[in-house]
This record gives C-alpha cells, structure tokens and sequence, in this order.
C-alpha cells in the first residue's frame, strides 16, 4: 500500500464529505445511491468488477443505480420508537 494517505488520516473526513455530494447529486438526477460497506469488506470483488489495482486503496463506496419502487424490500418500514422516549434536547424551544 502506498503511504500517500497514511500521514494525513483526517482525509477520511474529507471523503465523507465527497461521497455526501455525490449522494445529493445523483439523487438529483434521479439516481438512487448509497453510501455502504460491502465494497470495503468485498474489495476483492470491487477490485474485479472495477479493474482496481492492488496498489491502490479503496477508502470508501457509494452503489447506485435507479429506484424501483416496485421491489418489495423498498416497501420495508420498521418500527421505531418515537424521538420523546430517549432524546432530550437541551438549549431548544419546544
């Protein structure tokens, strides 16, 4: 691995800055996208799929592709419990 990032780690924040304007900027063209793991954990298939070399490191991914409404998991709605019962806002106006 190459040590061009290894001083400067706050380039980590950096990169989630980067990955939260390519979320908003392909939502606005109608691209659904997110910011996930799996690329990290399966570099190996990232790699493949992206002809990534070895020398190079992935930091992060964002997967996107078009919104199907229609496909069952995006109907998904878990329970929640509701902000009053754990959150306590100090400094605020009610």
């Amino acid at each position: 691995m190459t040590g061009s990032l290894i001083p400067a780690r706050v380039c980590h924040f950096d990169l989630g800055a980067l990955c939260y304007g390519i979320v908003l900027a392909a939502w606005d063209r109608g691209l659904g996208s997110v910011i996930n793991g799996q690329g990290i954990m399966r570099s190996d298939i990232v790699r493949e799929v992206a002809n990534i070399p070895e020398e190079q490191v992935i930091m992060t991914c964002v997967a996107m592709g078009y919104p199907d409404d229609s496909f069952a998991a995006n109907a998904v709605r878990s329970d929640r419990e509701a902000n009053s019962d754990f959150v306590h806002y100090v400094g605020f106006a009610d």
